[in-house]
């Protein structure tokens, strides 16, 4: 088999040429040149010009997006597929970097010596229908990963609330109030009560009797913060031994009942399970922010809440600020 027959065997597999004919292909190719790199060779950086594509005849070649941490592996092209397409028919720089992980063969096109706005001007039908056959992965992929979406409702609810759950306590975590938190407000209606909860003497308990015990007091406050909320609030543990819960249609007033009902339902806890004594018991403080009264932004909201949950800890504890 000739280079050019090698070439256009080559192109004949590769999605983005398989709707053209066997004339348009033979062009193709024509313009086209094989080119050996070695392992490690940068086939193209982030953010060059797309000015050419590649098609793999063999080896195997990394796309690495540059600006996430560590040098994201994005996608590895294997034999008889392409690469850079996207980039170079929509006429935008390299949106990652091309490696090579081994010694590879590649198909480039255009050639070095050829330029393919001339090519798609003398030839503008090859351009149109490789668009078009561009269009048409493009949508295919979306109806495959919608396909997949659609018969895995149960697992992405699994997953985002692993995302969103503190694995020690079960309750949501604070990526929930960073991120879901924000569309929840508007959503929920009435007046909210966005309560932070400390524990005064968390510390004292974890170096005097361990993580592990600390761990089971956490566990234990997680038990007893959910059953102090009615359908609907939401427990979260924020970070560490900090809490909160976010109470649905709650104002000033029974804001502060409810947050003395926790406070009450941890000063009860039994702890003698955990930490052989019944003679300590959890003391916590409580910053209240009110929805929309103090802040209608969720960020801003939880920022108020905090600060007053240490203005109750710095005032002397086992108190409530709203």
């Amino acid at each position: 088999m000739s280079l050019h027959d090698e070439k256009v065997e080559l192109l004949r597999k590769v999605d983005i040429f398989s709707s053209l004919r066997e004339y348009e292909l033979d062009i193709i190719a024509r313009h086209s040149e094989m080119v050996e790199f070695y392992k490690g060779d940068v086939i193209f950086s982030q953010n060059s010009a797309a000015d050419e594509m590649f098609v793999v005849r063999s080896g195997r070649v990394g796309i690495i997006g540059i600006d996430s941490p560590d040098g994201l592996m994005i996608a590895q092209i294997a034999a008889d597929e392409s690469f850079g397409e996207f980039d170079f028919l929509g006429k935008t720089p390299h949106s990652a970097l091309a490696m090579t992980e081994e010694n590879s063969l590649v198909l480039r096109f255009p050639a070095k010596r050829y330029n393919a706005a001339d090519i798609f001007k003398d030839h503008p039908y090859i351009s149109a229908n490789m668009l078009y056959r561009l269009l048409g992965i493009i949508s295919e992929r979306i109806v495959n990963v919608n396909d997949l979406l659609n018969g895995k409702e149960q697992w992405i609810h699994d997953l985002k609330k692993q995302l969103l759950c503190d694995k020690l306590t079960g309750l949501y975590n604070q990526t929930y109030l960073k991120e879901d938190f924000i569309s929840f407000l508007p959503s929920a209606g009435g007046n909210i009560a966005l309560l932070m909860i400390k524990p005064d003497n968390f510390k004292e308990m974890n170096d005097t009797y361990g993580h592990r015990a600390g761990d089971q007091i956490l566990n234990l406050m997680a038990i007893f913060l959910q059953s102090e909320l009615a359908e609907g609030d939401i427990g979260i543990r924020y970070k560490g031994d900090e809490f909160a819960a976010v109470l649905l249609n709650t104002d000033k007033d029974s804001a502060i009942v409810r947050a003395k009902g926790i406070i009450s339902a941890f000063r009860t806890m039994d702890l003698s399970g955990i930490i052989g004594s019944d003679k300590v018991s959890i003391k916590v403080s409580i910053g209240i922010a009110l929805y929309p009264e103090h802040s209608s932004d969720s960020v801003t909201l939880v920022e108020i809440a905090y600060s007053k949950m240490f203005r109750a800890r710095k005032a002397g504890g086992l108190r409530i600020v709203i």
